[in-house]
C-alpha cells in the first residue's frame, strides 16, 4: 500500500493547494530565484509552503488519488484517511509534532495556534527539478596609491589588465543571470499557461504574460428583407412610319421614356448583443473518476446551479457555471458559500 505521506508529497509537487479533509490544507506559493552576492550563491526558484487549518472541506483531490494508487474504493479510502486524521489530532493534542517526510513538521500550541516548518532540503517546485544552488566567487579589488616618482610603467599595465578582467567577469555573471531568469519563467509559463501540449500549436501571444484569452459566446444573426412591389410605367413604342416615295427610307420612332423604379425598402433587424464570458470560474470539486464528477454535477443542478465540467488533464474539474461580469461572479460565489459549497477560482 502506498503511504499517505508519499501521495501528499506528489500532489504538492503537481498542485498549489492540497486539502486533507477535516484536518487542514497545504497552500504553496512560488518564490522566484535569487542572487546572494554576499554569500556568492544563485538560489533556484522554489515553493513556499503554508498550512491553513480552515481549509477542511473535501474537494475530492486527495481521496481520489489515494484510492486510485492503493486500488481501493472511494469509501474505503475515506475511512482510512479519517483514521489517519484522528491520529494526527491526537498527536497534536498531546503537544507533539506531526512530521510529514520531505514536506515539514506541524505543531499546535496550547492556545490552538498551528506552527508549520517546511523542510528546506526538498524543492516542491516541478519547474526547478534538478536545479541546485550555484556558487560564484566575488572578487574584491584593492588599489594602493603609489607616488608618481616610484610608479613603474609595468605596474600600471598589470593593474589595468586585472581591472578589465574583473569587469568582464562581472558582466558575464549578470548576463548569465539575465538569461537564466526568462528561461526559468517560460519553462513554467509554456506548459501550464498555454495550450501548446494539447493543441500542438504555439503563437507569439503565448509568450505575453499579460494577454488574456477571451471566451466568446456567439449566436446567429437574422436579417429580414421586406420587398415592396411598385408599378413600372413604360410608354409604348410607336410603330415606325415608312415613306416609299423617296429613294431613301426614313424611319421615325419615339424613344421610350425612362423607366422609373421605386427603390426597394429593406428592413434590417439588428443582431443580438454578443455576451463575452467572464475570465474566472469558481471550481467546487476535482475528480479523477468521471462518474463521480457526473454525480456531483447532478447534485449541483438540483441545487439550482448550471455547472460545467472542465477537463484538467487527469482530473475532472466541476465549476458552478459561466458568468458575464465581475459582479455576477461575486454573486455566484456568495450564493455557493451560502449553500455550503467552498472552492477556488480558476483564471482562464
Amino acid at each position: 500500500m502506498v503511504q499517505f505521506e508519499l501521495i501528499l508529497f506528489d500532489l504538492l509537487v503537481r498542485h498549489n493547494c492540497v486539502i486533507v479533509p477535516e484536518f487542514g490544507g497545504f497552500v504553496s506559493k512560488r518564490v522566484s530565484s535569487k542572487i546572494d552576492f554576499d554569500k556568492g550563491l544563485v538560489i533556484p526558484p522554489s515553493k513556499h509552503l503554508l498550512f491553513n487549518k480552515h481549509l477542511t472541506t473535501n474537494d475530492g483531490l486527495l481521496l481520489s488519488d489515494y484510492a486510485e494508487k492503493n486500488a481501493i474504493t472511494y469509501i474505503q479510502a475515506e475511512e482510512n484517511l479519517a483514521k489517519l486524521v484522528e491520529g494526527f489530532q491526537k498527536t497534536l493534542s498531546e503537544g507533539r509534532e506531526v512530521v510529514f517526510p520531505r514536506i515539514g513538521s506541524l505543531k499546535r500550541s496550547s492556545e490552538g495556534v498551528f506552527t508549520f516548518r517546511q523542510d528546506k532540503e526538498f524543492n516542491l517546485l516541478a519547474d526547478a527539478f534538478g536545479l541546485k544552488e550555484l556558487e560564484f566567487v566575488t572578487v574584491k579589488v584593492e588599489r594602493k596609491l603609489v607616488p608618481k616618482k616610484q610608479q613603474n610603467v609595468d605596474d600600471v599595465a598589470e593593474v589595468t589588465i586585472d581591472i578589465k578582467s574583473i569587469r568582464r567577469r562581472k558582466i558575464l555573471k549578470y548576463a548569465a543571470a539575465a538569461c537564466l531568469l526568462p528561461f526559468m519563467f517560460y519553462t513554467f509559463w509554456i506548459p501550464f499557461k498555454s495550450d501548446f501540449f494539447t493543441s500542438g500549436l504555439i503563437s507569439i501571444r503565448d509568450f505575453n504574460p499579460f494577454y488574456k484569452k477571451e471566451v466568446g459566446m456567439y449566436a446567429p444573426s437574422t436579417v429580414v428583407y421586406k420587398k415592396q412591389e411598385t408599378a413600372e410605367s413604360v410608354q409604348e413604342i410607336k410603330a415606325p412610319e415608312k415613306t416609299l416615295s423617296n429613294p431613301t427610307v426614313r424611319i421615325e420612332a419615339s424613344l421610350p421614356e425612362k423607366i422609373i423604379e421605386t427603390p426597394k425598402e429593406i428592413q434590417i433587424v439588428a443582431a443580438p448583443v454578443v455576451k463575452i464570458a467572464y475570465s474566472k470560474q469558481f471550481i467546487v470539486g476535482c475528480f479523477s473518476v468521471k462518474k463521480n464528477a457526473d454525480n456531483f454535477l447532478i447534485k449541483l443542478q438540483e441545487d439550482g446551479f448550471s455547472p460545467l465540467l472542465i477537463d484538467g488533464g487527469k482530473l475532472q474539474r466541476v465549476s458552478l457555471g459561466l458568468t458575464y461580469s465581475k459582479e455576477d461572479f461575486a454573486a455566484l460565489v456568495a450564493l455557493a458559500k451560502k449553500r455550503g459549497y467552498t472552492g477556488w477560482t480558476l483564471k482562464q
